[in-house]
């Protein structure tokens, strides 16, 4: 399955900070974006969550302090890909749980110190996604319809923007991320990912990592959202361009790859870019450190990423990514724009 991304970028990790424009040439689980927000071909973004908060940082929904008219939940959790819970001796999942509210721990960076806070969210609709955006065949997910309250008007707002299908919605995922960008288990927080950011486009894109058989698609799924935001550094940085477009590919072990590269060559044009992991890129190739910013990334992370010279961290082959990473499974071509 291949497709194609469009960004535009702003650097940082503001939840709400930007908008996603992707294309593909397979239209992959209705996915058309690339952009600047946290999705073979795809599209790179900024955003992690993608949820609507004006200068804050969503740290996670907590599974505790749920409620259903009412009425308490208990054991709040999310499997394969829809959130499920107890109430009474009831167990709730999918399309039960309309109407429920959540309790979401978030984080002003605009105060010094940062300040902690609560949102309250409820859920307004649940439907099953759509087949498209299940290329491992696995079933299951729903999305979610959120919305938060907001104390100052005393009103409940969307907490997504609307995607490629117009749709405002959400993916829960039972981790959270942080503002570097990591991948965090945790026993108290969950995430609803907006269809526009890319945990829920990289989730789309098949690395759903509840998934067996393919590996560890935990891994994946979180080297993914590396890639979607082009965080060479792995450092939670994002470094989109504006007009980029690219091609990812894994080679994820049978009944892998989930996504292909396409052919043989890459599409015209394109150039290989880089090799990646959880920590962001392994190596660039030649023609992406020659762009104008290849001197403030070797800046930004020297012990990671070496520009072409002693001790470089280059590759323009996936041989000579597997040379630093023999475990990097995800790969991207781009049209590199040289001194733009």
């Amino acid at each position: 399955m291949t497709s194609f991304h469009i960004c535009w970028a702003t650097l940082g990790m503001t939840l709400g900070a930007c908008n996603v424009v992707e294309t593909s040439t397979t239209e992959q689980a209705g996915t058309e974006m690339q952009g600047t927000e946290m999705q073979g071909t795809e599209m790179q973004g900024t955003e992690m969550q993608g949820t609507e908060m004006q200068g804050m940082e969503m740290q996670g929904i907590r599974l505790g302090g749920a409620t259903l008219s009412g009425d308490a939940l208990q054991h709040v959790r999310v499997e394969r890909g829809e959130v499920v819970a107890e109430r009474g001796p009831v167990t709730l999942r999918g399309t039960a749980l309309i109407g429920a509210h959540f309790q979401a721990e978030v984080r002003n960076r605009r105060d010094t110190p940062p300040a902690t806070a609560v949102v309250e969210y409820r859920v307004t609709a649940i439907v099953p996604e759509l087949s498209q955006y299940d290329p491992t065949h696995t079933g299951n997910t729903f999305l979610y319809t959120l919305e938060q309250w907001v104390a100052a008007t005393a009103s409940w707002q969307p907490a997504c923007r609307a995607d490629a299908d117009g749709r405002s919605v959400a993916i829960p995922l039972s981790a959270m991320w942080d503002e570097h960008g990591d991948r965090i288990e945790s026993s108290s927080l969950f995430t609803f990912g907006c269809t526009t950011g890319v945990i829920a486009k990289c989730y789309r894109w098949g690395y759903r990592p509840w998934v067996t058989g393919y590996g560890d698609l935990t891994a994946m799924h979180w080297t993914c959202t590396r890639l979607a935001r082009a965080d060479y550094c792995g450092i939670g940085v994002p470094h989109t361009r504006n007009g980029t477009k690219i091609n990812v590919w894994d080679n994820l072990p049978a009944p892998g790859p989930i996504q292909d590269h396409g052919g043989i060559l890459p599409p015209i044009g394109m150039l290989f870019e880089a090799g990646w992991n959880t920590g962001g890129a392994v190596c660039l190739s030649h023609a992406r450190w020659l762009q104008d910013d290849g001197a403030a990334l070797a800046a930004l992370c020297p012990d990671r990423l070496v520009p072409p010279g002693l001790g470089a961290t280059v590759c323009d082959t996936i041989p000579a990514v597997l040379g630093y990473d023999s475990n990097a499974q995800m790969f991207n071509e781009a049209y590199v724009n040289v001194g733009l």
